[in-house]
């Protein structure tokens, strides 16, 4: 973030936060009240939906009780169903009739008193069906096969309890008319012994909710069906605002007939509407109020940090091997004239340094050139092993010029400098190469063993990290021949990683010492002066730092062994793509 940023917001943060303090205090108070007085009317509204919609189902409820008690003036219809509990029996047709017309009888003055009610009906166990109807919806079509509907089921599941339907058009009834009807499964309240089902229609208006609803514009109410998610009143269609989950207020409770519950959702933006013109002015002139200190705060924090700008931009542009000067403010007073003189003399000091820095650089350079040709011309003495080489050959000492040969090899093969990267295969020729001299040197006394597949003798690796391994095996691990004669070379790969073990079957070495030497494994790999070697430089230490140089850490040699049996130095690398 810039400075002048940074000051910017200090200076709006310093003026603007008391202004925003007593402006949303104010705004904090104004709107509790509002919203206080817009939870009182919800609150009261809910209450009266909620009150209106159990008194019908309680009027439900005390039309279903007709069928559960024995009442002093006669009215229970129990004694009538019993007759036709039996799924077996085959009453008459003259009890059927005086059945019916005691059913009648006893609905009549529910039917009246409700004018909400379509219907009543009691389906039996054994097929007579008994209703009740104004035909408003006609009457239940006796062809229906009741045992297989859903609802049925479902009702006798319930077990007493009543079963609320979908407002729809219902093939039970003749009327094709929207309703909603309510069922119970009945049984003797004595004997438990079933006596049917027990199915009243309704009229959809039965929940209706609009007589309560006093401001239906902004005030959504709605009767479902917890269980199936089924909506029995809404009045979702009458409202016109946008409902979001910012600006509403939603109630919920149970209604007296479970599953049935009730949700109003009250609109509170457009309910805040009338109470927010005293906001809209107050938060205008805060507004105002800032956008002042805002344009105040801009220009002081532009006037402070121009100059340091400045400077800044001319640090940045800098190129080349010398730094700029500046000219400006240099006759100020303050601490910006402070700056500037003090930048003017840090970039002359500079140049000075760079200026020497480049002649040092030049001197180091000639040292190492002088240094590069004092060394033994390389093609000097390639010319001169490959005269031994010859003359080998003519007095026929193949001693002599196999390791002649070998030995130019291995100088070609260390000056090669094409790329850091060879093929294990080149790597391993280098090995045998070396080992041709030593077997010459230690007449065969230990020979060399390679397991490796062709496909993974073509990866790529760092150059020079087999041969001086294979060496400290032959000196260290077989002691020159004296406790071992035998070096295992093997490869594999694992996912994206290359394992190289080098194997001897020499003396191996105690716990301290592969401790000892683990840990300088372990030690951070650096690099040393030019043209400056160390006691390392060609053992395990300088392989290690030069792997885990070129490829990170997690890559390098690790060493296991057994005292008195072998010796193993394992090498990990990345497979190169």
């Amino acid at each position: 973030m810039k400075l002048r940023v940074k000051i910017f917001l200090v200076f709006s943060i310093l003026a603007i936060t008391p202004l925003l303090i007593l402006t949303g205090f104010s705004y904090m108070r104004y709107t509790q009240s509002i919203y206080q007085r817009m939870d009182e009317f919800s609150a009261r509204l809910f209450e009266n939906a909620a009150e209106t919609a159990n008194n019908t189902l309680n009027g439900i409820a005390r039309t279903t009780s007709l069928f559960h008690f024995y009442y002093s003036d006669g009215s229970t219809v129990i004694p009538n169903l019993e007759l036709f509990s039996d799924p077996d029996a085959r009453p008459e047709i003259y009890e059927y009739y005086q059945a019916s017309q005691e059913f009648n009888r006893a609905c009549l003055s529910h039917l009246y008193a409700d004018d909400y009610l379509y219907g009543i009906y009691v389906i039996t166990p054994s097929g007579y069906i008994f209703s009740c109807t104004n035909e408003q919806n006609g009457i239940l079509n006796k062809d229906t096969d009741f045992e297989r509907m859903p609802w049925y089921k479902k009702t006798k599941e319930l077990n007493g309890r009543l079963y609320v339907s979908t407002v729809d058009t219902h093939t039970l009834f003749t009327g094709k008319k929207h309703s909603v009807f309510f069922a119970q499964y009945l049984s003797d309240v004595y004997t438990h012994e079933p006596l049917g089902v027990l199915l009243i229609d309704c009229d959809p208006e039965v929940f209706d909710l609009s007589a309560v609803n006093s401001m239906p514009d902004i005030t959504l109410l709605t009767i479902d069906d917890k269980t199936t998610n089924g909506v029995l009143y809404t009045n979702y269609d009458e409202i016109t605002s946008t409902f979001t989950d910012d600006n509403r207020k939603v109630m919920q409770c149970d209604l007296a007939l479970s599953p049935l519950r009730l949700t109003a959702v009250v609109d509170y933006g457009s309910l805040f509407q009338e109470f927010n013109l005293t906001l809209i002015l107050m938060i205008l002139v805060a507004l105002v109020c800032i956008a002042n200190f805002l344009i105040i705060a801009y220009f002081v924090s532009y006037r402070l940090v121009k100059p340091l700008e400045e400077l800044s931009s001319q640090m940045a542009s800098q190129k080349g091997h010398s730094l700029e000067l500046s000219t400006r403010y240099l006759s100020r007073m303050d601490e910006v004239g402070t700056l500037y003189n003090g930048y003017n003399t840090m970039a002359e000091s500079l140049n000075a340094a760079i200026k020497q820095d480049y002649h040092d650089k030049l001197v180091v350079l000639d040292a190492q050139m002088k240094s590069l040709e004092a060394r033994i011309n390389s093609h000097f003495l390639f010319n001169t092993l490959e005269s031994i080489n010859s003359m080998a050959e003519l007095e026929d000492n193949d001693r002599i010029a196999t390791m002649s040969l070998c030995l130019g090899n291995m100088f070609r093969y260390t000056l090669k400098t094409q790329s850091e990267l060879v093929t294990i295969n080149e790597e391993l020729g280098n090995v045998q190469d070396y080992v041709s001299i030593q077997q010459i040197r230690f007449d065969y006394r230990f020979r060399l063993a390679i397991d490796m597949t062709e496909e993974f003798k073509c990866q790529k690796v760092l150059k020079l990290i087999l041969q001086p391994l294979v060496e400290n095996a032959l000196y260290h691990g077989l002691k020159y021949c004296t406790c071992g004669d035998l070096i295992t070379i093997t490869g594999k790969a694992e996912g994206n990683y290359l394992y190289i073990d080098v194997l001897d079957n020499g003396q191996g070495m105690e716990t301290p010492q592969i401790i000892a030497l683990q840990k300088t494994l372990s030690e951070e790999a650096s690099f040393t002066e030019l043209g400056h070697r160390n006691k390392q430089s060609i053992g395990l230490k300088n392989i290690h730092s030069r792997i885990e140089l070129y490829y990170g850490h997690g890559y390098g040699l690790s060493i296991t062994s057994d005292f008195g049996n072998w010796t193993n130095i394992r090498i990990k690398l990345p497979v190169m793509k």
